[in-house]
Formats: C-alpha cells, sequence, structure tokens
C-alpha cells in the first residue's frame, strides 16, 4: 500500500508518498480501508520530534473508513461496515496511509448521518473534550466556566459539550478577529464574553473573567493552550473550582501549584485534572480499553441526535505530500479553526 512516510524529524517536507507494508489483521484486530484522516496537534508535535518516536513512522491518530477484514476473536464488526477508529493502542502504523489494523476497542460504528470526513473529527478532539468536559469537569448546570482555546479542535467540541450539561454562562480566549468570528458565529458565545488575550496581561485578563462572573472566580477552567493561560486558569477559578488541563508542559515551566502560602490551588481549595487520552492505551491492556469506544459511540450519538454539533470541518482534499505539508503548517501556526480533514479515494 501507499502511506505519508516521515524517515526524520523535522519541517511538513519531510512527508514522504512511499510504499509502506500493507498490515496483516491479527487476532482481535479490524483492518480499515481508510476513506478520511484528520489531523490533530500532538501530529506534528511528534514530525518535529518533540515527541520522539522510532523512524520511519507513519503519523495520524483519527480514522473514517470502511471495515476490509477482521482478525480471529472478533464479533462486533464485518467486512463493508462504516467505521471510524481512533489509533491509541496496537496499530499496525499510523492514520495517514490506505490500510490500518488496529485492537477492536478503539474502533466504532459510523453514525450514518456523518461523513467519513465528519467522522474523522470526532476521535482525539472530540474524545479529549469529553473526558476533561463529562468525566473531569464535572460541569453542572448554571455554573460560569471559562476555556482557555475555545476555538481549536477541542474547543470547538467542548463548548457545545458544556451547553448540553447546562451551563449557561461561558468565557473564552480569543487570539483576534478571526478566532473571535468562529467562537461567536460558529459556537455562539457573547462576544462581550470573550478575551483577547494578545492585548491584556495576566492581571489583566483576570480581573476581567472576574468581573464578568460578579467578582467571584469561575467554578471550571478549562485550559487547551498551556503556558501562561494554564496559570490563568490556576488564577481565575473560584474557591473549590476545578481547573481541567489538556496540555503538559516543560520541566522548566515555573508555576508552583503545591506550596500552600503560594499556589493558587491551595488558596482555594480548588481541584486540578489533567486529561491523558492515550494513558489507558499506553499503560494498561485490553480490560482498560472499552472507555474509548463508550466516548466514542456516546459522542456519536449526541451528534446525531442533535445535542451537540461538530466543530468547523475544513476539508483539505485529498491525501497528498502538498496536502498534508499544509495541514501541518496551518495547525502548527495556530490557523486553524475547528477541524482540517484529508480524504483517500
Amino acid at each position: 500500500m501507499k502511506a505519508m512516510v516521515l524517515e526524520e524529524f523535522g519541517g511538513p517536507e519531510n512527508f514522504q508518498w512511499k510504499d509502506w507494508p500493507t498490515p496483516e489483521v491479527k487476532a482481535g484486530e479490524v483492518l480499515i480501508r481508510i476513506q478520511a484522516v484528520s489531523v490533530n496537534p500532538v501530529d506534528y508535535k511528534m514530525r518535529a520530534g518533540h515527541l520522539p518516536i522510532p523512524l520511519p513512522d507513519v503519523l495520524g491518530r483519527d480514522v473514517a473508513g470502511t471495515v476490509e477484514s477482521v482478525g480471529e476473536g472478533v464479533t462486533e464488526f464485518k467486512p463493508g461496515d462504516e467505521v471510524f477508529a481512533v489509533l491509541f493502542g496496537p496499530r499496525s502504523n499510523g492514520a495517514y496511509a490506505q490500510y490500518v489494523s488496529t485492537a477492536a476497542p478503539f474502533v466504532c460504528p459510523k453514525v450514518e448521518s456523518l461523513s467519513f470526513q465528519q467522522a474523522a473529527c470526532l476521535g482525539v478532539a472530540g474524545m479529549t473534550a469529553y473526558d476533561a468536559v463529562v468525566n473531569k469537569g464535572k460541569n453542572q448546570r448554571g455554573e460560569t466556566v471559562f476555556v482557555a482555546g475555545g476555538a481549536g479542535g477541542v474547543g470547538s467540541f467542548a463548548i457545545p459539550l458544556l451547553r448540553y450539561c447546562g451551563v449557561t454562562s461561558i468565557i473564552a480566549t480569543t487570539g483576534g478577529d478571526q478566532s473571535a468570528d468562529h467562537l461567536i458565529h460558529n459556537l455562539g458565545i457573547d462576544a462581550s464574553h470573550l478575551i483577547y488575550h494578545r492585548k491584556l496581561s495576566l492581571e489583566e485578563m483576570e480581573a476581567r473573567i472576574r468581573e464578568l462572573n460578579n467578582g467571584k472566580g469561575v467554578a471550571v477552567a478549562f485550559d487547551f493552550v498551556g503556558g501562561n493561560m494554564k496559570k490563568l486558569c490556576f488564577n481565575a477559578s473560584g474557591f473549590d473550582g476545578r481547573v481541567v488541563s489538556t496540555v503538559e508542559e516543560p520541566p522548566e515551566f515555573d508555576f508552583n501549584i503545591w506550596r500552600a502560602d503560594i499556589s493558587p490551588l491551595f488558596a482555594k481549595s480548588g481541584t486540578y485534572h489533567f486529561v491523558a487520552l492515550s494513558a489507558r492505551a499506553r499503560n494498561g491492556g485490553p480490560d482498560d480499553w472499552g472507555v474509548y469506544r463508550d466516548m466514542m459511540s456516546g459522542l456519536a450519538r449526541l451528534v446525531e441526535a442533535g445535542h451537540i454539533t461538530l466543530p468547523k470541518v475544513t476539508d483539505l482534499g485529498e491525501l497528498t505530500e502538498d496536502t498534508i505539508r499544509e495541514a501541518h503548517r496551518l495547525l502548527e501556526a495556530g490557523h486553524v479553526k475547528g477541524k482540517l480533514v484529508l480524504s483517500l479515494g
């Protein structure tokens, strides 16, 4: 088969469309003929070498397609089934290819009303948002929340999920007019509840968040960006507030949440939750993996029932060297609102 192969770390120009071994489906696995893929920030971090992986490799974690064959012991899928999958567990290769074989718990039936391109967006971003909002944030009706990074892929899922959970007041950051337009017109954020983070200091942003919440800190603060936005989330949370982050920080990150006399966490008896979606796949076994399909099917049902809307989907066309390079450039530059997808014939 053909695949987008990465042989050395560096820029997007290192992707090459080359021959790659066609997967052999193993016991407990599903072989998928890929119809669409979506790209995620973790993809460019791997490509650049920030997350070391053995090379050569085929990147990509989100796929949608048709079941080609199933391995011994797989009874819930059959050839011809339309599915989507997240490539966290055992797999033959990444998503940027014509075929992939992966363990059955990471595969979910595609909702008929969704296209392959739409279904390919549900995996990493959708499940990360679901874990952050539903499992970790435990949002309750009437709460005020703050979202740092609402215009990106995860944020674009999280905001509709927050509304579904009954949250009525959402404050969000924006980097500029394009992000603001996306947040207002596609995600329904009140223009007065946008924080232009490039124009304000951390102290000014915290003051504005509290002003929008009657002088109080927010019940839950979601960090989908990292760095100073993570600090803002801690500072802007209220008593017994929850801070939920999807972003790890480098060793030199200067922020102490453990020492009682200086920690914004201790000062407000708050809690901190980290969303590491692939942790069960990396560190657990088959008995731990069922949660992935539960989350994928839960998301698909919510979308099918109209309870949440899909984020804006930008289709860059057929998966080629040019289109995958463009996808990585756009994503790395922070110019993506919603999700980027590519298609395979």
